[in-house]
């Protein structure tokens, strides 16, 4: 990875709704960033911002090399909520290298007193939840692996992005039961989804607003469907707000005191 000629102030780890409103701000302060993201297709998020983006799939030994060679001075984590792997290594990277993490987290959204909520996996992969029922998963294309052995015991349908359709059937998932759909969705969108392919259960990850999570609880509940949400995993942040304000502004102060 070849070094930027001057350094760049703030390395943001991006490929979310939350990290593109965080360069916005960034550049309306005129603070310099570079936005990290896994997938070529997640560098739209950024494409009429002045930022530089990189596509990567850090390892700790690559990302130590890219906070030495961008000669980064405060790491902002905007990564999904539940990428909680990179989240782990750059917090104990910035603190090997003493370089400030922030945590820019995407907002929590009040759950429904009808909402069962499951503090991990285990919880949903049982006969209560499953058993004979026709399900719609939304937990994204990393946890689809854990419901493939339920396949013979349940009617699984699968929710995914566009660009993860193929890797769902790859996994093992029918083509026919797979769907690629790109968030947000209207309430009209997610009823008539869900009323066309009789969905008994729903089961979905503690996404935020960004994620639809408002729109499949107005919906479970219209149609007295059993919705389960995944809590997110929990991560010891240092530092962590769900302010974009906040964040930018404790940029501006890290960035002061170098």
């Amino acid at each position: 990875m070849n070094p930027l000629r001057n350094p760049t102030p703030v390395a943001v780890i991006g490929g979310t709704s939350e990290s593109r409103q965080l360069a916005q701000v960034l550049s309306q302060q005129g603070i310099p960033w570079l936005a990290t993201v896994t997938t070529a297709a997640a560098r739209g998020l950024y494409q009429d911002l002045p930022g530089q983006v990189i596509v990567t799939q850090f390892s700790p030994q690559s990302l130590e090399q890219f906070l030495r060679d961008q000669r980064i001075r405060v790491l902002v984590d905007a990564s999904h909520p539940f990428a909680q792997q990179i989240s782990q290594l750059a917090i104990r990277l910035t603190a090997r290298l003493g370089i400030p993490y922030l945590r820019y987290e995407r907002p929590h959204l009040p759950l429904q007193p009808e909402v069962r909520v499951a503090d991990d996996w285990p919880e949903v992969l049982s006969d209560a939840v499953l058993l004979g029922r026709r399900v719609l998963l939304m937990v994204g294309i990393k946890a689809l692996p854990l419901f493939l052995p339920w396949q013979d015991r349940c009617h699984l349908w699968a929710r995914v992005l566009p660009r993860s359709v193929a890797q769902a059937v790859q996994l093992g998932i029918p083509c026919e039961r797979v769907m690629g759909m790109r968030l947000p969705l209207s309430f009209e969108q997610e009823l008539q989804l869900w009323q066309q392919l009789s969905i008994e259960v729903a089961i979905s990850k503690d996404s935020g607003e960004a994620g639809g999570l408002g729109i499949k609880q107005e919906v479970a509940k219209t149609l007295g469907i059993p919705l389960w949400v995944i809590r997110r995993p929990p991560v010891d942040y240092p530092w962590c707000s769900e302010d974009v304000t906040q964040v930018v502004r404790e940029c501006q102060r890290l960035l002061g005191e170098t």
